[in-house]
């Protein structure tokens, strides 16, 4: 969080050119709901590493901008960017806005050769740390999720090249005219277009360009539904409400609109970025609500920079006053034959329409001695009428972000709660229940749990989990649904081959019941024989209006562990799970698996067995044992919505249902 907090300060200032700003934006962000909700004194995971690496690689990109000489700040960029794809996957969001934006500063006429030398630093630098990521690999060369840049890239190189051919030319006394260049220009594009195209056609039917992940195609649809029934199953990916931005971001949020309107003036490539950013922040966050968190930096980088601005001109007044002056920046040499040309043509002829020869003799008047006294003087009046309006605003803002950060610091899996006599108790099943695994089960014991509680099941209980927090496999925790939600014989033949425990959350509260049925949709994804294609949303799997399980819900593995002992006649056959642990209020029940194959488990324990992206490596994916082939042979590929070149994949029932719906607007 401090780390972020700094290089958010530092952003701030870069863009603005104050550290009046800078400090501002810093002290909003340092406290704002947005940023600590994942930070250290928050809910500390990958996010939490991500949001230091995000201020850090646009603060580096940007610096790498400030001036003609500026470029070499690019190799931290790209460095900070490497480190930001081994920590979260939200590296797409940085890779593809620093593309936007060195692709805007060519449409506006901004390209030079010291932004296509930052520009190719942070790109290469940054890919090359990229694919020593596993689980990123080649991707950038084969994800359409981060071909724009690489495409942004290359027009650079050919830019590049032509600019290049065209200082040869002038070295030799032979300048090429406007006309010539752009001549090179169109020349050199269009064969590299024609190149480019029979590339696309020979490598497209190939299958080497991957799909565009449901994640990412949810952010453009209006729909909150992707077709696929795993990210459809996470509360945070669904759209955020105004209630949410105001939650995360109070006060702040209405600074937000006018440093936006601020950076128009300012024109810089820093505030060129920002503006940039706050466009594709906010339609991504009122896609999926989890992506507030990259709302915090941007909201607090324009609130920082309104406020600086305002204390800046106060401050400019009292310097001119005392005599100092402000340093004119170098304007950068002026380009021939590109967006450049054409922006000042264009200028020439609307600039004398929509700015006025009074406001040219108002930033004259400015200069003068009286100018600088009158605005002193309505500084020091916006100054003390802000002050007394202010002054609530920013307690407000203090004492909501107090609040929250009280909330946010408090342990997850133990809560206050007030008993049925009145009296407050600290509720701690879930911090007890996993001590209890690390304490009475042997230290290679698996257990299988729905993949929300697995990286608490690691992370406390200190034991292997069939599937953690990840949901980047999803035939795998279609697998786990179908364990969870089948008959419990058939569960039972699938789970001793896999785990050596099964624990699942009962007592309400959100527990595996009131998951169930998501279970069951991710799993009839995969395993279409578990509801069938006839019931994409598996509404047989669930309760009738009385509370009464369906005969499909009363048969599963989940409703016999959930309710055992509990409900009249629920039990878990001892032949296939015993109970062996249940919390103090019976939020988490634990049952040993019997008569655990272990041919399986020495099998998938042995390394051998393992299957390494490189030898040597430490990442290596784990296989499911010979015993279990025939189940595994029975999943379907899991074809996306957008998956439109996986060979083998067939679209779901679940997707087609979504599908037909969007089409009827639904």
């Amino acid at each position: 969080g401090s780390v972020a907090t700094v290089f958010l300060a530092l952003l701030a200032a870069e863009v603005s050119g104050s550290w009046n700003a800078g400090v501002i934006g810093g002290a909003m962000f340092s406290i704002m709901p947005a940023h600590i909700m994942r930070s250290v004194a928050g809910e500390y995971d990958n996010e939490c590493v991500a949001v230091a690496a995000i201020c850090s690689t646009f603060f580096f990109y940007l610096r790498s901008l400030r001036s003609p000489g500026s470029w070499p700040w690019g190799v931290l960029a790209g460095l900070s960017y490497a480190y930001m794809v081994a920590a979260w996957g939200g590296f797409i969001f940085v890779l593809n806005l620093i593309g936007i934006h060195a692709a805007f500063m060519v449409v506006i006429g901004r390209y030079s050769s010291s932004l296509y030398k930052a520009y190719t630093l942070f790109f290469t630098i940054g890919t090359f740390g990229a694919v020593q990521v596993p689980v990123v690999g080649w991707n950038p060369f084969k994800s359409m999720e981060q071909l724009g840049p690489l495409v942004v890239f290359l027009v650079y190189q050919l830019l590049e090249l032509c600019d290049s051919l065209r200082r040869r030319a002038e070295k030799k006394k032979k300048p090429m005219t406007t006309t010539e260049f752009v001549t090179l220009r169109v020349k050199v594009f269009a064969a590299c277009l024609v190149l480019l195209a029979g590339l696309v056609v020979l490598l497209w039917p190939t299958g080497y360009f991957g799909p565009i992940s449901s994640r990412i195609r949810g952010l453009f649809v209006k729909h909150t539904k992707t077709g696929n029934p795993l990210v459809d199953s996470v509360a945070e990916h669904q759209p955020a409400s105004d209630r949410a931005f105001f939650h995360y971001m109070h006060n702040a949020c209405y600074l937000a609109f006018p440093g936006f309107v601020v950076c128009f003036f300012h024109r810089t490539p820093g505030a060129w970025f920002m503006i940039l950013y706050a466009l594709v922040a906010y339609h991504f966050s009122t896609k999926m609500s989890r992506l507030i968190i990259i709302c915090g930096p941007i909201v607090s980088v324009l609130g920082g920079v309104v406020l600086g601005t305002v204390v800046d001109w106060a401050m400019e007044a009292v310097f001119g006053l005392l005599g100092e002056t402000k340093e004119k920046k170098p304007e950068a040499p002026k380009r021939s034959g590109g967006m450049g040309s054409i922006k000042r043509g264009v200028g020439r002829i609307v600039g004398p329409v929509l700015v006025a020869e009074e406001w040219r003799d108002l930033q004259k008047f400015r200069r003068t001695a009286p100018g600088m006294v009158l605005q002193l003087a309505v500084a020091l009046g916006i100054a003390g009428l802000g002050f007394d309006q202010a002054r609530p605003l920013v307690t407000e803002y203090v004492q909501h972000c107090d609040r929250n950060a009280r909330g946010l610091s408090n342990p997850q899996i133990v809560f206050m709660h007030r008993m049925q006599n009145g009296q407050n108790a600290i509720i701690d099943d879930y911090l007890k229940a996993y001590e209890w695994l690390r304490d009475n089960t042997p230290e290679d014991a698996r257990v299988m749990a729905w993949w929300d509680y697995g990286y608490q099941i690691t992370g406390v209980g200190n034991r292997t989990t069939i599937a953690d927090g990840n949901t980047w496999n999803h035939e795998h925790i279609a697998t786990l649904g179908r364990c969870l939600t089948a008959p419990e014989q058939r569960a039972w033949n699938a789970i001793r081959h896999l785990a050596d425990y099964v624990l699942v959350w009962a007592g309400g509260h959100g527990d595996d019941l009131a998951k169930s049925p998501h279970m069951a949709r991710i799993g009839n994804s995969v395993f279409p024989d578990i509801c069938g294609d006839d019931d994409p949303t598996c509404s047989k799997f669930g309760f009738y209006q009385g509370g009464e399980p369906t005969p499909m819900m009363a048969k599963s593995l989940l409703y016999k562990l959930h309710s055992h002992n509990i409900k009249p006649d629920v039990k878990a056959n001892p032949k296939w799970f015993t109970e062996a642990h249940t919390s103090k209020h019976g939020l988490v029940r634990i049952f040993k698996v019997q008569n655990v194959s272990i041919e399986s488990k020495e099998w998938v324990a042995d390394p051998k067995n393992r299957i390494c992206d490189k030898p040597g490596s430490w990442y290596c994916v784990g296989q499911y044992p010979p015993a279990l082939q025939p189940l595994i042979a029975k999943r379907k590929n899991f074809a996306q919505l957008e998956d439109f070149n996986r060979k083998g994949a067939e679209k779901s029932a679940y997707t087609k249902y979504i599908e037909k719906n969007q089409g009827q607007g639904v």
